[in-house]
């Protein structure tokens, strides 16, 4: 019998469907946390969230397919999984609704200053006014501008923002259909009165929004990241907050997951955070759960998964018989 490992800590968890599936069709399921570099000795395939998936795992290993409960693939080495011939897929689109909710819901916060009404009235008992902003005519600039990005376009049009993008892989009329101006980032820096970040995590996003890129926001701006932790420099992000450099911050995602207690993002009142649940809903834990289990299912029946991202694997799947 074929053994997966499950890392992601949500599947299974909305629904058995997804569990009921893979043992429909013949897999031995285990469950983990924490992994430690042997652990995948005794298995053939691993459903990972935010665990790290390293070269020695992979070395020493039987796994044939990796399924990241997610898009982000920062966490697996994807270049030694292509070396041994591991497919490694992703859940794309599956979560991109609830991650833009969420980040709408960020905006709604900080425009309204919801959080510190919130905590002046619930906490302090204090019944104390407060004069929040109109998102009408404000601008918004969305920086990554893939299925979150433009699910987060979507909404912010509905409600008059004018929306600014950068991404310099995306063409011209895509933006133009959107209702969308497509910018270089200092630019859209300079211009928004709202960032909302959108892009993977990797050696030409890290730390993408640093000192300088802060500095060149308005005072009166904030800056939301629902994407990774990495792109923002978060001492950076700090010194800005506390100095008055921008007017707030949102955060789903950190550097370091939990976040320690002693960091310094605790210091700013003017940030909110969520311990990185913007794809924490019913219906995007479910996709997310199916679309990683049918990837295994399909690769052990002989197909080529969907949403393979180390593509090169692909080619060596085909000459091994597998159909597409």
């Amino acid at each position: 019998m074929k053994r997966i490992l499950i890392l992601a800590r949500t599947f299974g968890k909305c629904s058995d469907e997804p569990v009921k599936f893979l043992r429909e069709n013949g897999f031995e399921i285990e469950r983990k946390e924490k992994i430690e570099p042997r652990d995948l000795k005794e298995f053939n395939a691993v459903i990972v969230g935010l665990q790290k998936i390293t070269r020695e795992m992979l070395e020493n290993s039987n796994v044939k397919i990796i399924a990241k409960h997610g898009v982000g693939v920062d966490n697996i080495d994807l270049d030694a999984a292509t070396e041994f011939g591991i497919p490694v897929t992703i859940t794309p689109n599956a979560n991109a609704v609830s991650v833009a909710e969420l980040t709408m819901t960020f905006i709604f916060a900080l425009s309204k200053k919801l959080v510190e009404l919130h905590k002046t009235l619930y906490e302090k008992r204090q019944f104390v006014s407060s004069t929040g902003l109109e998102l009408l005519g404000k601008t918004l600039g969305i920086v990554g501008f893939g299925s979150i990005g433009k699910e987060v376009a979507k909404r912010a049009l509905c409600l008059g923002m004018q929306v600014l993008v950068h991404d310099p892989y995306v063409e011209a009329n895509v933006l133009k259909e959107f209702g969308a101006e497509g910018v270089e980032l200092d630019e859209l820096l300079k211009r928004s009165d709202f960032v909302s970040l959108h892009v993977p995590l990797n050696e030409k996003t890290r730390h993408l929004i640093d000192r300088e890129k802060l500095s060149l926001m308005k005072k009166t701006a904030y800056l939301i990241n629902t994407a990774r932790g990495g792109v923002v420099d978060e001492n950076a992000l700090v010194e800005a907050l506390k100095n008055g450099q921008i007017a707030g911050a949102a955060l789903d995602v950190f550097d370091l997951e939990p976040l320690p207690p002693d960091s310094p993002l605790f210091d700013c009142p003017n940030l909110i955070m969520t311990p990185h649940v913007g794809a924490h809903t019913y219906e995007a834990i479910l996709r997310m759960n199916m679309m990683a289990a049918e990837s295994i299912v399909d690769f052990f029946n002989g197909r080529v998964p969907k949403h393979v991202v180390n593509s090169e694997v692909i080619e060596k799947l085909l000459e091994k018989g597998f159909k597409r």
